[in-house]
C-alpha cells in the first residue's frame, strides 16, 4: 500500500518474511526506487540479504541491486557502507549532531536512542525526502520517534512499513496508535489514520498450526 503500513502479529509469525517479500517486490516493481530495510538485532541483516536474494531471484531471475536496496541497522554509525544506519545518514543528510551510543548517554540508560532520534527531528530546519520505501521490522524494540524520524526521511506517498510483536518489547510500553507517533496537520487532523475499512494497512498475521 502507499502510506503507512503497519504489521502485528506474535515471534515466529512470519513478520521479517513478509517485509523482505515486500522489499522483493517493490524492487522487483520498481528498480528505480531506493528502498530501506532497518532493525535493532545485527544478525537479521544477513537473514534479510539472504530471503531479499532469494525473493528476487524468484522473480527477476536476477540478482538485487543493493545500490537500490539498502539493509542497514536503525542507529549506524561513520565508517562506510557497512556500518551506516537509518538515523546517522538522517543526521548527515541533514547537517544535525550525531550521536553514537557513548555519546547518547546523556539522555540516560534507557533513552539513548530515544533522546538522539529527538534531537535530530527538533534540529532539522527542513527534512530531506531520500527513499522511496522504508521497512522497519521489530519496530516493538523502537521509540516511536524512530518511526517518526523515518516518516519524515520518505517521499510522498511516505511509504513506510513497520512489522512489531506487542508482547516483545524492549521498553516498558506498546507503540501507541499512529495518531500519537505520526502527529497532526496544521489544520488539525491527524497526519496517519489506518481506517477499519482498509485491512490491508493494518494486517495481523498469526501463526501456523501442525
Amino acid at each position: 500500500t502507499d502510506g503507512v503500513q503497519r504489521i502485528r502479529g506474535l515471534a515466529g509469525s512470519g513478520k521479517t518474511i513478509v517485509l523482505a517479500l515486500k522489499v522483493a517486490y517493490l524492487h522487483a516493481s520498481h528498480p528505480d526506487w531506493l528502498i530501506a530495510v532497518t532493525f535493532n538485532t545485527r544478525s537479521l541483516k544477513k537473514q534479510f540479504e539472504n530471503l531479499i536474494t532469494t525473493f528476487v531471484r524468484e522473480q527477476t531471475n536476477e540478482e538485487p541491486d543493493w545500490d537500490k536496496v539498502r539493509i542497514m541497522n536503525a542507529w549506524g554509525a561513520p565508517g562506510g557502507k557497512d556500518r551506516t544506519g537509518i538515523y546517522y545518514e538522517f543526521c548527515r543528510d541533514h547537517g544535525v549532531e550525531y550521536f553514537d551510543f557513548k555519546s547518547a548517554g546523556k539522555f540516560g540508560s534507557d533513552g539513548q536512542f530515544e533522546g538522539a532520534c529527538d534531537v535530530a527531528l527538533q534540529s532539522a530546519k527542513g527534512f530531506v525526502p531520500k527513499y522511496d520505501a522504508i521497512l522497519v521490522d521489530e519496530a516493538q524494540d523502537f521509540a516511536p520517534n524512530f518511526l517518526l524520524l523515518c516518516y519524515e526521511y520518505l517521499k510522498n506517498p511516505k511509504r513506510l512499513v513497520y512489522a512489531y510483536d506487542e508482547l516483545q518489547n524492549l521498553g516498558k510500553g506498546s507503540l501507541p496508535p499512529v495518531e500519537d507517533i505520526f502527529g497532526k496537520n496544521p489544520d488539525g487532523t491527524p497526519r496517519v489514520v489506518l481506517q477499519p475499512e482498509e485491512p490491508e494497512k493494518s494486517p495481523v498475521l498469526q501463526k501456523g498450526r501442525c
